[in-house]
């Protein structure tokens, strides 16, 4: 490491800024993982607080939430399943949603459950589903949005008026607020006539049948096979949570490959970057590099004392961009902005561009091995 140490040292102006630009890619790659998560998150936070292993869908070669629909018969035959704990079926429809006095919610998901399941999420404040016929608990985000515990929401087309009796954390799926509903009150609004029954009558007990899917805890040692046998007996394609189940929400997979090429083209262009300043580096060291071979240096040592230099600056460079990075991104956590850090994919992501620079610098420093003593002695610089 000695030559290395000394460059560094004779050199620290070009090395600076060869070590800025390291810096600001490790800073964007650690802050576009924090707004990746956080559009994750945004997107299945519904789906990521479910206490459920699979859930199971209409049969279908694309399976959706916005189009599965599963009749009783196939929940109830889940039940009988061995290996399946406990199975609840779960209504998803999405509704433009307004107050009474006609201040617009936008979209929202209405979820269906019974009241009591597993599927019910944890309280922030108000009470859980069960006292009232149409209370109802609603997401963090509606609260931004104006509502309060006690406001009546108004689901457009159906007329259905929900009670909003407790709120819970963000939870969305598709980056829409859920609405945390009974189950009858789901189907009504799903499958029933705009207003509900007639006055003096009630909707047909058929009605009460259906829900969009089947959501499961299966024991960890269940095989694969009785999954699919499961399945063909009860006209059903069950996915396990993660990462299957969230692939059926609107934009998950096209919002993740997205994130994930804007990373990948980012560390690429370090390697590149890397990779064309050593280039140039070891061509205007010719004669030093031919001096030290004159002196009986080896191509080994000469190329180990070049890694050492890059990953010198890599480890300090990367070190303090990713520190910036993750320092600026725990304020954006406390924002109302769709960002989380994974300190997991923070650390990934850091090694990724030590390793893309040491690849790059490694094929740039080869020309090391080209030099001949006695013609860099020789070469004018």
């Amino acid at each position: 490491m000695f030559l290395a140490l000394r460059d560094l040292k004779f050199a620290k102006g070009r090395f600076l800024l060869m070590g800025l630009v390291v810096v600001l890619v490790a800073f964007l790659t650690t802050f576009l993982s924090g707004l990746s998560s956080g559009l994750i998150k945004n997107n299945i936070s519904g789906l990521m607080a479910l206490d459920a292993t699979h859930l199971a869908f209409e049969f279908s070669d694309k399976p959706s939430y916005r189009n599965s629909m599963v009749e009783r018969y196939m929940w109830e035959g889940w039940r009988d399943v061995p290996g399946v704990k406990t199975v609840e079926p779960l209504g998803h429809t999405m509704f433009n949603a307004r107050m009474l006095d006609d201040t617009s919610l936008d979209d929202v998901v209405l979820w269906g459950f019974e009241p009591g399941s597993f599927i019910e999420p944890k309280l922030v404040d108000g009470e859980p589903l069960g006292r009232l016929e149409n209370g109802v608990i609603v997401s963090d985000l509606l609260l931004d949005r104006g509502v309060q515990i006690g406001d009546t929401i108004v689901l457009d087309r159906v007329l259905t008026e929900l009670e909003v009796i407790g709120t819970t954390a963000e939870y969305n799926i598709g980056h829409v607020p859920i609405i945390y509903a009974p189950m009858r009150i789901w189907q009504e609004a799903t499958y029933g006539p705009p207003g509900g029954p007639p006055p003096g009558e009630k909707l047909p007990d058929i009605l009460y049948d259906f829900a969009s899917i089947a959501v499961m805890q299966v024991e960890s040692g269940t095989g694969s096979e009785t999954i699919v046998n499961a399945d063909l007996d009860n006209e059903t394609v069950t996915l396990s949570k993660d990462p299957e189940a969230y692939e059926a929400s609107t934009g998950y997979k096209e919002e993740i490959m997205t994130v994930q090429m804007i990373q990948g083209f980012l560390i690429i262009i370090s390697a590149i970057v890397i990779s064309a300043f050593f280039t140039v580096w070891t061509i205007q060291r010719t004669k030093e590099i031919g001096l030290v071979k004159a002196l009986g240096a080896s191509n080994v040592y000469l190329l180990r004392d070049a890694l050492g230099q890059v990953l010198c600056l890599l480890l300090i460079a990367v070190v303090i961009g990713s520190a910036l990075g993750y320092w600026l991104g725990l304020r954006f956590e406390d924002s109302a902005l769709s960002f989380m850090l994974e300190p997991n994919t923070v650390i990934s992501n850091s090694l990724l561009i030590i390793v893309a620079g040491l690849v790059g610098c490694a094929l740039s420093i080869r020309l090391i091995t080209r030099v001949e003593p006695i013609i860099a002695l020789g070469r004018e610089q």
